[in-house]
């Protein structure tokens, strides 16, 4: 895969993704309270969407330096449906859209196991 495309690429998926992500971040934060510090329950909720949601990134980012081009391509795949599956979550907030993005969440961490068990030749 070239270096060029890869990157690029790579770096929407992981825009995209951090993007649909905020409006949830907002909501996680709006009943902060101001002195609250870094590690209180509402920041620490923050960081751990921010880690489930950069899962696929990150697969897609071993696929990439394994040259793995169909682990990037399922990858990219699964990152588009996380987007899509986040977008619709927050403009319904329906049953069917949460199952559907913890699907898509589970499939994510499934593929980044597999993309670091995979060997590199």
């Amino acid at each position: 895969m070239n270096k060029v495309w890869f990157w690029i690429v790579w770096g929407l998926a992981f825009l995209v993704t951090n993007l649909s992500a905020l409006p949830i971040a907002a909501f996680i934060l709006y009943g902060a309270e101001a002195d609250a510090g870094i590690f209180s329950v509402s920041f620490m909720k923050l960081i751990g969407l921010f880690l489930l949601m950069n899962l696929i990134t990150l697969q897609m980012f071993v696929a990439g330096r394994k040259k793995d081009k169909t682990g990037f391509m399922v990858g990219l795949t699964v990152a588009f449906l996380q987007a899509a599956s986040l977008i619709v979550f927050m403009s319904t907030i329906s049953t069917a859209a949460v199952i559907i993005a913890m699907i898509v969440f589970v499939a994510a961490a499934v593929l980044l196991v597999m993309e670091i068990r995979r060997r590199a030749y």
